[in-house]
């Protein structure tokens, strides 16, 4: 695709210039045209042009050409664009083959090259025909099966014909035009008396459908005389066509606006067909073999030449009439006439159609600065920087002179009188004498006919003068001067004043009534130029041409894009309808009525979406990764320059609801990164000129997370890690279980073995007691004490029963402990003959029944005591067991008088076979055994006893047990 660059760039050099003709530009390869030979041209129903060339077929979207082809077809040239029921455009070439464009593809649909031979023929489409001219007939081509269904011979001319209320119109050999019947192909005379000396008209014929019928042309090129005439119900009525027409070579008619296009080698004759006759309105381009002509929906005359490239009027109403672009003031003379003054002293007077009428000759070559022309006494006022003269036009004579020269403005007072400004002050008078009513530098001074009074502008700002021409005031807006150099007065009074900050004042009497400004519509605070138009007002700017309309308060405007080649312009004129004004470029007029286009705001596309830098197929819904959401996307505005007076809006919806500016000139639309939702881009065209909207273009963009930052991967990944913690944790559990039921396994074999042993324990500790019984029983029996022995075998053998019942428990009662010990002593005293004494103590606040301890714990601790301390002693032998509660623990003492553990051992020493104490080892490793099994350990303290003389007076063991809540 070519992009055409002028557009931006070379606007202005591209404008063609011809006097007496509309402006124009000028397309061609040199700015960005792909080809300078077209044959035809069309506009489709989207507003896109179509172009047929001799490179190809080419279309245009408002900012590129863009090129179509097919890998089948032969040769590169196209021709005959037509448009079907659908809006399909279809074309041929001279090899025979037809296409169409469907989905902006071009197909094939048939190719003919066998039966055509080479030769270009015209064609019709019907709802199911395709109509192609084969040298003497006519092939009837089914649109569905692409196969020859019917065929008319006898055609003569060189055009097809045309198609019309289900009939099909064409001309015999014989040139007689004939009308066939779609659906029955019946063939009757189309017309009631068939043209009159038909055997005289030329050869070549062409159908051109138009608002009054079908108009059949004859023509050839031989130098024949061209014929045309008008088929309309049934009838043949010659037109007469002008000179322009009557022997040039035409090649198609196109009709806009009743009036008709000639396109021709002579350029484009625009007419009117009015009462059988063609009447020629202007001729375009006379220079260029032109080809077509086809009016865009934006009213822009495109006009294809044969090798010149391409010619668009923005403006038919917008004409050159002359290109001296030396031309610097121009002033009203009649209804029909002005004169001109340019910067060689040069007066000329001229027709509206730019032509001169006439020249003088003052012998000045100086600017001239200043025209005014008196209707009322037909003096002009001639000013230039050397000169000022008094002209009587009419009897083309020179009145007077006088030294005022390079006068800024004159402005008729009454009669013979004016105002004039000068750079050196401001001056009233005749051409006899001049009064000076400031000296201050003035630029323009008109005087009032409605308030009687002058306005005169000056680099003190705008002053007022009374009737008389005594200073009155200085006016003044916002409390500040006013700085103007172009004052107008309207026919109602109203007082126009140009500023160069405030834009256009209107002045009433002495004060500011109304302001134009960019806020209400004014184009530019830039001020060239003003000129009333009887109660309106036309303004130049820097950015456009615009008439105000002062009862209505609006602004209409012309500007480049119309055609408008300068703002540069330095002088209006009014002929009723027409505006004339003079510029650095020429002469140009326009009809005021005419001028001013409807620019539609045309409709905006999108063209191209490009993600992560690569073109995708255009879809109106785009799913997006996050990562991966870098969109751009591409629109354009259908029409010729509509960049120009379009500017383009978007919103992202979901995002940001507000509409943001499109930076001008920039067609796209880009973003780096989207966040993830569900989002409307909408876009849409602003008219510059109304402020008005095309409609709204949306895509839809879903914009999803990447999946491990969506909602379902983190609720996999937050289910898998519960998973895990919960597998992990449960396998902890387990391990753990696994360690404890190993520990409380061990723990359990554990106390089954402490249990073991303590009854192992128990087992040895009962055969211990009966052996040491059953010893002091045998010693009664040898000293023949039977007495003795019997008592003490009867108590032995309770206390044997008691043991035996404990033997079998882990623990028992205080109470069951404190009676074995009452048994146990009562024997040991009888063993010792009565020489031991022993008492039993327990605090009455132990509850003897619910107290436990450990069986057959406290007996061997008193039975050491016996053995070890009182047995040595010889007399007075003592033993005191207590029992009473502290801190929760029982504690039981028990103290013995005996000779003490030091001299105990020292006993056990000496003797060689000492029998070592089993109840001592055993109540030690009991003890152990027992504590393993506990949090509150039993304790045994021995402690020595000391008389006064710190001599051994027995022993002392205290068993501490915690007491089980």
């Amino acid at each position: 695709m070519r992009q055409v660059q002028f557009f931006i760039f070379f606007f202005l050099l591209s404008f063609a210039i011809w006097a007496q003709e509309p402006v124009s530009i000028h397309l061609t390869e040199a700015n960005g045209l792909p080809d300078i030979e077209f044959y035809d041209s069309i506009e489709d129903a989207e507003g896109y042009i179509w172009l047929a060339g001799n490179k190809g077929l080419f279309r245009y979207d408002g900012k590129e050409f863009k090129v179509y082809s097919h890998s089948e077809k032969r040769g590169r040239s196209f021709f005959n664009l037509k448009l079907d029921e659908k809006g399909r455009l279809w074309f041929t070439n001279i090899a025979g083959q037809y296409f169409y464009i469907e989905n902006d593809n071009v197909i094939l649909f048939k190719d003919l090259q066998e039966i055509l031979n080479g030769k270009l023929s015209d064609y019709l489409i019907t709802e199911n025909y395709l109509l192609i001219y084969s040298l003497r007939s006519t092939l009837w081509i089914d649109r569905k099966t692409k196969k020859i269904v019917h065929e008319t011979e006898n055609l003569g001319g060189t055009s097809i014909g045309f198609v019309q209320n289900n009939h099909y119109y064409f001309l015999n050999f014989k040139k007689e035009l004939l009308s066939q019947d779609i659906k029955t192909k019946e063939i009757e005379p189309a017309v009631k008396q068939q043209y009159p000396d038909r055997e005289s008209l030329p050869g070549f014929t062409r159908f051109h459908k138009t608002s009054k019928g079908y108009l059949v042309l004859f023509q050839n090129k031989t130098g024949e005389k061209n014929s045309l005439f008008l088929c309309k119900n049934k009838q043949l009525i010659a037109v007469k066509l002008p000179e322009a027409l009557l022997n040039n070579t035409i090649f198609t008619i196109q009709e806009y606006d009743d009036k008709l296009y000639f396109s021709t080698k002579k350029g484009v004759v625009v007419t009117q067909h009015i009462k059988n006759k063609i009447r020629v309105i202007s001729n375009y381009l006379k220079n260029y073999f032109t080809t077509e002509v086809i009016k865009d929906f934006q009213q822009n005359l495109w006009i294809t030449t044969l090798n010149n490239g391409i010619f668009i009027i923005p403006n038919e109403s917008l004409q050159l009439i002359n290109t001296d672009k030396k031309t610097n003031v121009i002033e009203k003379y009649t209804d029909s006439t002005f004169f001109t003054g340019n910067k060689n002293g040069a007066l000329s007077i001229l027709t509206l159609d730019g032509i001169v009428k006439e020249t003088f000759n003052f012998t000045d070559v100086s600017e001239i600065q200043t025209l005014n022309y008196n209707p009322n006494t037909d003096i002009l006022y001639y000013n230039s920087d050397e000169k000022n003269i008094r002209y009587h036009v009419g009897q083309k004579k020179i009145i007077s002179f006088d030294n005022f020269h390079a006068a800024k403005s004159i402005s008729h007072i009454k009669n013979d009188f004016y105002l004039k400004s000068f750079a050196h002050g401001t001056f009233y008078g005749n051409g006899k004498e001049a009064i000076k009513i400031s000296n201050k530098r003035s630029y323009e001074s008109i005087y009032s006919k409605k308030y009687k009074k002058a306005y005169v502008a000056t680099t003190n700002g705008l002053l007022l003068y009374d009737s008389a021409f005594n200073f009155e005031k200085s006016i003044s807006f916002n409390n500040k001067p006013i700085y103007t150099f172009d004052i107008e007065e309207a026919s109602n009074g109203s007082i126009w004043v140009a500023t160069y900050d405030n834009g256009v004042l209107n002045v009433k009497d002495d004060k500011v009534v109304e302001v134009l400004s960019l806020k209400n519509g004014l184009a530019s605070k830039a001020i060239n130029k003003i000129k009333t138009d009887g109660e309106h007002l036309w303004i130049v700017t820097d950015n456009g041409f615009q008439y105000y309309n002062t009862t209505t308060k609006t602004f209409k405007t012309i500007n480049k894009r119309d055609g408008l080649l300068s703002y540069n312009i330095n002088g209006i004129e009014t002929f009723g309808n027409d505006v004339l004004f003079s510029s650095n470029i020429g002469l140009f007029r326009f009809d005021k009525r005419s001028v001013f286009k409807n620019w539609e705001t045309p409709e905006v596309y999108i063209t191209a979406t490009i993600l992560e830098e690569k073109e995708v197929p255009l879809q109106s819904t785009y799913t997006l990764k996050q990562q991966e959401s870098e969109i751009e996307i591409r629109f354009n505005s259908k029409g010729f320059q509509s960049d120009t007076f379009v500017a383009y809006e978007y919103q992202l919806k979901g995002f940001n609801d507000s509409w943001n500016s499109v930076d001008k000139g920039q067609q796209y639309v880009k973003f780096n990164t989207l966040p993830a939702g569900k989002f409307t881009f909408n876009l849409r065209a602003r008219n510059l000129r109304d402020q008005n909207y095309s409609a709204v273009k949306s895509l839809q963009l879903n914009v999803t997370l990447p999946f491990y930052k969506q909602a379902w991967f983190l609720i996999c990944v937050m289910l898998a890690i519960l998973v895990i913690v919960i597998l992990y944790f449960r396998r902890k559990i387990r391990i753990r279980e696994k360690q404890k039921n190993k520990e409380l396994q061990q723990l359990e074999i554990d106390k089954q073995l402490v249990n073991l042993r303590l009854e192992n324990l128990r087992s040895q500790m009962n055969p211990h007691f009966i052996f040491n019984a059953l010893n002091s029983i045998q010693e009664y029996i040898v000293l023949n004490q039977q007495n003795l022995a019997s008592t003490y075998l009867v108590k032995f053998s309770r206390l044997i029963r008691t043991y035996l019942e404990q033997s079998q428990e882990k623990e028992i009662t205080l109470d069951q402990e404190l009676k074995a010990l009452h048994l146990y002593l009562e024997l040991e005293k009888v063993r010792f003959e009565e020489e031991l004494t022993y008492e039993i103590l327990v605090d009455k606040n132990l509850a003897l029944e619910t107290i436990k301890i450990p069986s057959l714990f406290i007996q061997p601790y008193i039975e050491n005591a016996i053995k070890h301390g009182l047995h040595h002693k010889i007399s007075n032998r003592k033993l005191e067991v207590s029992f009473q509660k502290q801190n929760e623990q029982l504690i039981c003492s028990i103290t013995d008088n005996g000779i003490g553990r030091e001299a105990a051992q020292k006993l056990k020493n000496s003797q060689i076979n000492y029998y070592k104490s089993f109840a001592t080892r055993a109540n030690t490793e009991r003890v152990e055994l027992i504590n393993k099994d506990r949090l509150q350990k039993i304790e045994v303290i021995i402690s020595d006893l000391t008389d006064e003389k710190q001599q051994p007076s027995g022993t002392c063991v205290s068993i501490r047990i915690p007491l089980k809540k």
